[in-house]
């Protein structure tokens, strides 16, 4: 069921990237991503523990990443 919900909402995320309010949605989105990369960054800057920091350094990839993926999918049009 939760799988579902997730599907649905991604759905309900690429109507909005497509939709004629896209920059608005992206600067949304992006924010919390941005967001995000600003609490990593303060966490990795205040000290983490080896296995920590694996963990850590990996969710900071994945949220480049997710950046990245967003500015494409606009980008290209509104299709996604």
């Amino acid at each position: 069921m939760e799988a579902m919900k997730n599907t649905l909402r991604l759905l309900e995320i690429e109507k909005e990237l497509a939709g004629p309010g896209k920059d608005a949605a992206l600067a949304r989105y992006d924010s919390v991503l941005a967001g995000l990369g600003r609490r990593i960054e303060g966490a990795q800057k205040s000290g983490l523990a080896p296995d920590e920091f694996v963990k850590v350094e990996e969710l900071k990839e994945a949220n480049i990443l997710a950046r990245k993926i967003l500015r494409l999918t606009v980008r290209v049009d509104g299709k996604v």
